[in-house]
């Protein structure tokens, strides 16, 4: 029994089983077949056949995070630490000092700290699963990999990055603990008023923290540090959902491409801007799911707010109101600071942003989104108009 055999048998098998088709069975049993005669074998052709699925993705333009993230809304709960094992293991072909930073911090993030073999005998030893589940999770996964799309490559690939070319910058942690933290505190209360406060002095820290960077790089060269990150939304709802996101991203000048079918907004901005657009888009989706869940109980006798087309208005008006609202203090952050130090660095800025943006997103279109329930709308108004995020301190100059 060779190798081939196996290889051969591997791309179909786990198509069919990531479809549930009717002969997946079938070939998982075929797989079970040559396991029982050969157990390391075939530990060795998945080991090899993951990893260069893994590998395949990377060159498709997905990144770690991308694929987990993907993986948790198309996947079974306990193929995820497959997934990571998986990943891990694609890793050990490359030096760290090749590996972009970004792409580092997510693979911290994910909780890989260590790059090992991918043995499935010993993974399911470990995560106490039988032989038969095993080799399901394994050809599911395989399946899974197999099936993504081609998106735009954001980082380099892992083997390619040469540390020192453009500048990685990083936020002062500090400063985005106490950010993370008035959020949060947003977040958790129940009382409107103090959420309104915690995320006013959120975006009053965000916008100084944003105008000091842009002034300290004012001058003859400015490096351009512009960059993209994806980020992943809830279903459903995922077209309103991704118009808060660009909302938040246009008032910090950045800009947004929607994928719908992944629930996926692309972000590309100033490296600085794009960590304080994930953060206080991450916060006001949970918001906005708060207060459309709350203005329900209010709203409609029978079951009106409910539905999809309340929901889908509700969230559309509280995207549009806040990005009104944040475009406002924005523009009044940028007019506390003399215009011949800030309007050179932000047009060039916005320069460097938009010639990346049509590299990676050459041929982009724009929809336009209908109104079918106008209590969701007003609704949304109300909601956003209490969100009185236009809290500001002056710019130091």
């Amino acid at each position: 029994m060779s190798d081939e055999e196996i290889l051969r048998l591997l791309p179909v098998a786990a198509q069919l089983v990531a479809v549930s088709a009717d002969q997946a069975d079938l070939q998982l049993a075929r797989l079970g077949a040559y396991d029982e005669r050969d157990q390391a074998q075939v530990d060795r052709c998945l080991q090899g056949f993951l990893t260069a699925l893994v590998r395949a993705a990377w060159e498709r333009g997905w990144a770690p995070a991308d694929v987990v993230q993907h993986g948790r809304r198309q996947l079974e709960a306990g193929v995820e630490p497959l997934l990571l094992a998986a990943i891990s293991s694609e890793h050990q072909a490359y030096q760290p000092a090749t590996i972009d930073p970004r792409w580092l911090d997510q693979l911290t993030d994910l909780g890989i700290g260590s790059f090992d073999e991918l043995s499935l005998t010993q993974w399911a030893a470990a995560a106490r699963v039988g032989r038969y589940l095993a080799l399901h999770h394994a050809l599911l996964l395989a399946g899974f990999l197999q099936s993504l799309p081609i998106l735009a490559r954001i980082y380099p690939l892992p083997g390619t990055a040469v540390r020192g070319r453009g500048p990685v910058v990083r936020a002062d942690a500090k400063m985005l603990a106490r950010i993370r933290a008035l959020l949060a505190k947003a977040e958790a209360t129940e009382f409107p008023e103090e959420a309104e406060a915690l995320s006013g002095k959120a975006q009053e820290l965000m916008a100084k923290f944003s105008l000091d960077q842009a002034l300290v790089e004012a001058g003859p060269e400015i490096p351009d540090d512009s960059a993209a990150r994806r980020l992943w939304v809830d279903t459903p709802y995922v077209s309103a959902k991704a118009q808060l996101v660009g909302a938040v991203a246009s008032a910090n000048r950045c800009r947004t491409v929607v994928i719908d079918q992944l629930a996926v907004v692309t972000v590309v901005g100033a490296e600085l801007d794009l960590q304080l657009t994930e953060i206080l888009s991450t916060s006001l989706l949970v918001q906005a799911n708060r207060a459309m869940l709350a203005a329900g109980k209010h709203i409609g006798r029978r079951g009106e707010s409910r539905t999809r087309s309340f929901r889908q208005s509700f969230l559309m008006a509280y995207a549009q109101r806040i990005g009104e609202r944040l475009q406002a203090t924005t523009a009044a952050a940028e007019a506390a600071v003399p215009e011949d130090r800030l309007l050179p660095v932000l047009i060039k800025r916005e320069e460097q942003v938009d010639a990346l943006f049509t590299q990676l997103f050459p041929n982009t279109t724009t929809r336009r989104t209908r109104i079918t329930n106008g209590a969701g709308w007003e609704a949304g108004l109300t909601a956003a108009d209490q969100a009185q995020l236009d809290a500001r301190r002056g710019i130091r100059t």
